[in-house]
C-alpha cells in the first residue's frame, strides 16, 4: 500500500489528468486501491482533477477506495463531491452508461 500526499506524486497527477483531457480523454477512472492513507493535500488534488473534467464537460470517478481512504474522504465532506466506486470496473461502467445517457463526453 502507498500514500497519496504533498510532493511530486501529485503534482504528476495533475499533470496526468491535465494531459489526458487535452488528448481528449474526458471520462477518467483513477484506481486508488492500493493507496493506504491520502492527506490534505491529495483531497484537494482529487477534487480540482474533479472539476477540471467536468469543466472540460468530461468526469472523474475514483475506484477501489480503501476503508481508511474513505474514510478520510468523509471525514472532509469531499465524498460529496467526488463519485467514488467499489472497482474500477464499477468505475467504468457508471462512465459508459453516463456517456450512453448524454452525460459524458
Amino acid at each position: 500500500e502507498g500514500t497519496l500526499t504533498m510532493g511530486n506524486q501529485l503534482q504528476g497527477l495533475e499533470w496526468a489528468v491535465d494531459e489526458a483531457i487535452r488528448g481528449g480523454q474526458k471520462r477518467i477512472v483513477l484506481d486508488l486501491s492500493q493507496v493506504g492513507y491520502v492527506d490534505s493535500a491529495a483531497v484537494g488534488v482529487l477534487v480540482g482533477c474533479s472539476g477540471v473534467a467536468k469543466n472540460a464537460g468530461g468526469d472523474l470517478r475514483i475506484a477501489g477506495v480503501t476503508d481508511r481512504v474513505k474514510t478520510i474522504l468523509k471525514l472532509t465532506r469531499v465524498d460529496a463531491v467526488l463519485h467514488l466506486d467499489a472497482t474500477t470496473e464499477a468505475a467504468v461502467a457508471a462512465l459508459s452508461s453516463a456517456g450512453a445517457a448524454g452525460g459524458g463526453a
